[in-house]
């Protein structure tokens, strides 16, 4: 923390000395080493700005910058993961996953370019499954089931673009 206000108050006063100087900073004029300090200050701020965002959720899932591509893993505090996915330019892209702290699955979900695309599945702790359904460009789409704690069917809605069509008997 310490270090990050440090490098806040640098950055700060850099700024300021080119503002009093009328030189406007550009980034072509930075050597290498002012242009590395810029990039760590700005994401030091990220980093900063993401933990203040998880301590408020801490189901929230942010990448590391806005533009990463790669892959995704956040652990709870006893080593477990809790989130697992990939990153295409800053926005969620395949198949994530997420576990309950004892290391079971919570859901699973994909994604296209950051919007809710195919099937969806969330579990109970117990393993069984929760409701399952399709998303079809960010919206709710097809057949839903929705089940009890013991795994029983209790529900099926069918959707259509986020509209309820219908409730289909359980049989």
């Amino acid at each position: 923390m310490k270090t990050t206000v440090s490098l806040l108050i640098v950055c700060t006063l850099f700024l300021l000395m080119s503002a009093c100087n009328g030189n406007p900073v550009d980034r072509t004029e930075l050597s290498p080493e002012e242009q590395d300090l810029r990039d760590s200050i700005s994401r030091a701020r990220q980093k900063e700005v993401n933990d203040s965002l998880k301590k408020k959720n801490p189901l929230l899932i942010l990448p590391p910058d806005s533009n990463y591509s790669g892959d995704y893993i956040d652990k709870y505090d006893n080593g477990l993961i809790k989130f697992r996915g990939t990153y295409r330019f800053g926005k969620r892209h395949g198949q994530w996953m997420s576990f309950y702290p004892n290391g079971m699955r919570w859901s699973e979900m994909h994604y296209d370019k950051g919007s809710r695309q195919g099937p969806n599945i969330a579990y109970q702790e117990n393993g069984k499954i929760r409701y399952s359904g399709f998303y079809n460009q960010d919206k709710v789409d097809s057949l839903w089931c929705y089940y009890d704690s013991t795994g029983v069917l209790v529900e099926k809605l069918l959707y259509k673009s986020n509209r309820l069509l219908k409730r289909l008997p359980v049989k």
